[in-house]
């Protein structure tokens, strides 16, 4: 399992102060809470795809609230992640449940660096607009990312090691673009994102670049996906 950030929307729960209601002045035993879902239940999650299911099967339903499923060639699962290469394929079809995204987040690890210029596709809906995709190169001494939603997309510097786990965000709140890595912001683009993003004909495929459908796709990812979400709000860190 990659090292994971979160992101979520709506307000934070508020805490209890016991002395505030003539509660006794102690400190409880304190049952911790479970660890949060990675899909929870939220009509706002549209996509979300865990990769925790080992051996991971030839066609993944999806864990959010759209009625899809992702087919998998060539994809191998452990330790919570799907492991990808040159011939691997994710692909999703179209669905008219998956439309308004405002949100991406993928949690990924490059195991070997694209050649300079050159790019891994991490999701990717192969038409502008409505987009949904995100992208890092390596643009020597350093890499960008290259995040699209709706009728927008942007490129940002960014620090990326290969064999390094990296959580993305790339998010639209209405005024532009915003790209975090690691809970981090990097990048802010005022701009049109808020028409959102949507399933195309070509459907969306992860780790590697659509080129209209599940078949001859390029640009892949060589190494790990630990999940993908795509909301239909805002998120924060």
């Amino acid at each position: 399992m990659l090292a994971a950030c979160s992101f979520r929307h709506g307000l934070p729960g508020q805490a209890m102060d016991a002395a505030s209601d003539g509660a006794p002045d102690v400190v409880p035993d304190v049952v911790p809470d479970a660890a949060p879902r990675f899909c929870p239940a939220d009509p706002h999650l549209r996509l979300c795809l865990s990769f925790d299911q080992d051996p991971l099967p030839a066609v993944l339903p999806n864990e959010g609230a759209a009625n899809v499923s992702a087919q998998l060639t060539n994809v191998t699962g452990g330790g919570g992640a799907a492991q990808l290469g040159t011939t691997s394929t994710i692909y999703l079809p179209y669905t008219a449940e998956v439309t308004n995204i405002q949100a991406i987040e993928v949690w990924y690890r490059a195991d070997v660096d694209p050649a300079n210029t050159q790019r891994m596709g991490l999701v990717d809906s192969n038409v502008s607009p409505p987009n949904i995709s995100l992208f890092f190169y390596r643009v020597d001494p350093t890499h960008q990312l290259r995040c699209g939603i709706g009728s927008q997309t942007t490129v940002w510097d960014a620090t990326l090691a290969p064999g390094t786990s990296y959580h993305l965000a790339c998010v639209c709140d209405g005024a532009g673009l915003k790209m975090y890595v690691d809970g981090v912001l990097i990048g802010d683009t005022a701009g049109p994102c808020a028409s959102g993003g949507a399933f195309v004909a070509d459907g969306l495929t992860i780790g590697s670049n659509n080129n209209g459908g599940p078949t001859g796709v390029n640009d892949w990812l060589v190494g790990a996906i630990d999940g993908v979400r795509l909301w239909d709000v805002s998120t924060t860190p």
